[in-house]
């Protein structure tokens, strides 16, 4: 069996997968903060009774009194914390989602007003916004990445074609020209390969993560997206391995 018939590097395989799965979970993010922005919108303000971070009166809510939180709560969770993934990926508590998605001070400010004012609305209103806007630009990012996989491949399949031909013929026998031929052909896959590792190199320290805080301990793309496979870096893993192969060609 030739190499070219053997078994080739296949990282980029499960890499298109994870770059599915995360759309798929990112897109129904998209949705629930937008769900949750249209109940906000249909809130009523009132005029303002007590919000103690903004005004700085020291006082308790009385037992007959609740706070603006036991209205947002169960629609955060009814809405952010009800999609399929949400245990797995996050797995955290409505505090610390909302501490995440849209600060500590808006958590302090729901929890410790009584008064759906104008202010707390907006501030919640321009937050799930913000939200929203991360994970749509994170989105056309999880494309860019999608479509550079496919590429990857479609260049792999390419080498592995002409490698494949190269198989096809016998080296004894072969002319001057023919085996100046066979050399610059090798050149030029071996060029290939080096292209997209630079390349590659290059797109791991420009793409950013933008989807929530917890993506935060990663410092990129794909330490983030490829985490549990096989490599973290599949582009670069799978055209390091041919450069190996086409290495025994020449």
């Amino acid at each position: 069996m030739t190499l070219a018939q053997g078994s080739w590097p296949t990282y980029t395989d499960a890499a298109l997968d994870s770059v599915r799965r995360e759309r798929r979970e990112v897109e129904r993010e998209c949705q629930a903060f937008k769900r949750f922005r249209q109940r906000i919108q249909t809130v009523e303000t009132q005029t303002l009774r007590f919000e103690r971070s903004v005004v700085g009166v020291n006082q308790n809510l009385t037992s007959e009194e609740k706070s603006v939180r036991d209205t947002i709560e169960p629609w955060y969770h009814d809405t952010v914390m009800a999609v399929d993934h949400y245990g797995d990926v996050y797995g955290d508590s409505f505090e610390a989602s909302l501490s995440a998605e849209f600060g500590v001070d808006v958590l302090l400010l729901i929890s410790e007003a009584t008064t759906f004012s104008p202010l707390i609305k907006q501030r919640l209103l321009e937050a799930a916004q913000q939200c929203i806007d991360n994970r749509r630009v994170f989105l056309e990012t999880l494309e860019d990445e999608f479509t550079t996989l496919k590429d990857a491949q479609s260049t792999v399949q390419e080498i592995r074609e002409a490698i494949a031909e190269l198989d096809s013929t016998e080296l004894q026998g072969l002319s001057d020209t023919e085996l100046i031929d066979r050399y610059d052909t090798l050149h030029t896959l071996n060029d290939k390969c080096q292209s997209w590792i630079q390349q590659r190199q290059e797109e791991i320290h420009t793409h950013r993560i933008d989807r929530s805080a917890d993506v935060d301990a990663h410092t990129d793309l794909c330490s983030y997206l490829y985490e549990g496979l096989e490599v973290d870096y599949p582009v670069l893993a799978t055209f390091v391995d041919i450069l190996e192969i086409i290495s025994q060609y020449e």
